[in-house]
């Protein structure tokens, strides 16, 4: 029997806001879930400071410039979004003086804000810019592919189209760091069912398949575990969290771009994306019967900048309540070619979870635990 069809009792962990909508979750005998227990054990640890100190942030950035030569025009590529962890990662290293490529992939869903906040950032010294525009036509098909697919993570093909377009860009500029504004701080929690591997080829292609399209659909954003060990290999590209390297604050951080640059703030999380906010506010909590809020709200409860009951108290209000659901539903069905209603009506059909298709799950994590016990890395990502 599939994990989708079994029923569980509803339980919510007691320490932070995790419930029964990760249908992996557990909990021990406390009551205490295995994300909030693998944050503590194992993540915090590895990036929690005792002091505000950017010692080792600056660390990090000194190595850097020693590691390249004078010759190559690049020390660093930095994925951007306009949001405030990629926002903060590039103006982090522009004051450290590296010198930065700044890469954007435009999948057609930015907001004016967005825009706005990328050439504030692309206009700084020491800075150059690419960005990577999808085919709209096959990006569209590919986003109505995994909507129609009842699977939550609507986001993976922007999410591989990223990795694929920054390694590109990485190996045409003969740059071996990316720095990615990603980090334990805000993003420590994040069930695999709610958003599975993105570079789980196998698992993609066969979301395609099912719809009876052409898998050579996603072969101009195809970025899998091979390509993957490729680049890490042989072109020597390796990816580093900067915000891990300090006790990195969000709150500060926006208040920092915004007296440094006149940055703007997009207000919700990922929302410099209208499509993220609609997956994240709108799709999953209709459709899959989540709130991506709660794994944020418990990162801050485990990092005591917010009570437990505070978090309860906002997981009570829904999490669209900010936004007006009708128009962006007509915004949203416009591009991609829908009706509101047939959006409406596939977002009340049921559930898919990633093992509901074919994936190497079990290979990949295999594949990683070797490749981290080589390397001697904790395992600090889900897989």
């Amino acid at each position: 029997m599939k994990t989708s069809s079994l029923k569980r009792d509803y339980q919510i962990c007691n320490r932070c806001v995790m419930d029964t909508s990760d249908p992996f979750i557990t909990f021990d005998m406390d009551g205490h879930c295995n994300h909030c227990n693998y944050f503590l054990q194992k993540k915090i640890r590895h990036f929690k400071k005792k002091d505000n100190s950017r010692e080792s942030l600056y660390d990090l950035f000194d190595n850097i410039k020693r590691q390249n030569s004078s010759s190559r025009s690049y020390d660093v590529l930095i994925g951007i979004s306009g949001g405030t962890d990629s926002s903060s990662t590039l103006l982090l290293a522009q004051e450290a003086g590296l010198r930065i490529l700044a890469v954007h992939l435009d999948n057609g869903w930015d907001t004016p804000i967005s825009i706005r906040n990328i050439n504030r950032l692309v206009s700084l010294k020491g800075v150059d810019y690419e960005c990577e525009v999808l085919n709209w036509n096959n990006f569209k098909l590919l986003q109505r592919i995994f909507i129609n697919s009842g699977l939550p993570d609507i986001e993976l093909p922007t999410d591989i189209a990223i990795l694929a377009a920054q390694n590109k860009f990485a190996i045409k500029h003969k740059i071996k760091t990316i720095l990615t504004g990603g980090n334990i701080s805000n993003e420590g929690i994040l069930p695999a069912a709610w958003m599975y591997n993105v570079k789980d080829t196998l698992f993609a292609e066969s979301v395609i398949k099912k719809s009876g399209h052409s898998k050579s659909l996603f072969k101009p954003i195809k970025f899998g575990f091979r390509d993957e060990l490729k680049h890490r290999l042989i072109h020597k590209i390796k990816t580093l969290h900067p915000l891990n390297y300090y006790n990195y604050d969000k709150v500060e951080a926006k208040k920092e771009l915004i007296k440094k640059i006149g940055w703007e703030d997009p207000v919700g999380k990922h929302c410099e994306s209208t499509y993220t906010s609609f997956c994240q506010l709108i799709y999953q909590p209709k459709r899959n019967k989540f709130d991506y809020r709660r794994a944020h709200l418990s990162t801050d409860i485990l990092q005591k900048r917010i009570t437990r009951n505070q978090a309860l108290e906002i997981l009570k209000s829904d999490p669209w309540v900010n936004l007006d659901v009708e128009s962006q539903l007509e915004f949203v069905a416009y591009k991609l070619g829908y009706s509101v209603l047939e959006l409406k009506e596939i977002m009340s059909m049921p559930s898919k979870w990633y093992f509901d298709f074919p994936n190497r799950k079990r290979f990949l994590g295999m594949s990683y635990d070797i490749y981290r016990f080589l390397t001697g890395r904790n395992k600090l990502a889900q897989f």
